[in-house]
């Protein structure tokens, strides 16, 4: 498939939604198709699991390491645990698939592959990773979290496309992305879904 059919595919699937979901912000519409072509090439169910999150991860549940960025032990366990309040120990008995939510914090979700562990962050509009198989939440936390490297980082929303595409990809606006053509290949797409009719 071209790019050209990509963005096409794209705009006919979510078009209407990247229109709505970016009234509320200073991202455009454009600049999210472009992140999802990138991302999932529009693959709403998009899946990629990520080993060293989950090491990192493991590291925090067993008190090796304090957190993984604002995620501590206790946020964890109740995540996994499946229990109500962040405020616990560790159980004396996990449920059944409280390591299959330890592998869903360590994947990336969705149309943007948004990282599970991002739903335990206060604020993200996700609870829970399955939401970020909903087209309409994995936007809105894609645009929260976007607003989060504009805060962090002094960057414009409306503007400093690549420095967020570095953010979205290395954590940085000056992190080296693994795919030296990731920037250039979502600005590209951003242009070709903003000249379509």
């Amino acid at each position: 498939m071209t790019d050209q059919e990509l963005m096409q595919e794209i705009k006919l699937k979510y078009g209407a939604l990247l229109v709505s979901v970016s009234s509320s912000s200073s991202v455009p519409p454009g600049f999210l198709a472009g992140m999802i072509a990138n991302e999932s090439e529009g693959a709403l169910n998009a899946k990629r699991f990520e080993p060293a999150v989950l090491s990192s991860l493991w590291q925090v549940l067993l008190g090796r390491k304090a957190a993984y960025g604002s995620i501590g032990r206790a946020d964890l366990v109740a995540y996994i645990a499946d229990l109500p309040a962040a405020s616990v120990s560790v159980p004396d008995n996990f449920s059944r698939d409280a390591f299959q939510n330890l592998d869903s914090l360590a994947s990336s979700w969705g149309l943007t592959q948004i990282m599970g562990y991002h739903v335990l962050e206060h604020g993200c509009p996700a609870e829970h990773h399955g939401d970020l198989q909903n087209a309409e939440v994995s936007l809105k936390a894609t645009i929260w979290m976007l607003a989060k490297f504009a805060a962090e980082f002094s960057l414009d929303l409306g503007t400093d496309f690549e420095d967020l595409l570095r953010c979205w990809n290395t954590g940085r606006p000056d992190g080296k992305t693994f795919d030296p053509a990731y920037v250039s290949n979502a600005m590209n797409r951003k242009a070709i879904y903003e000249a379509l009719l």
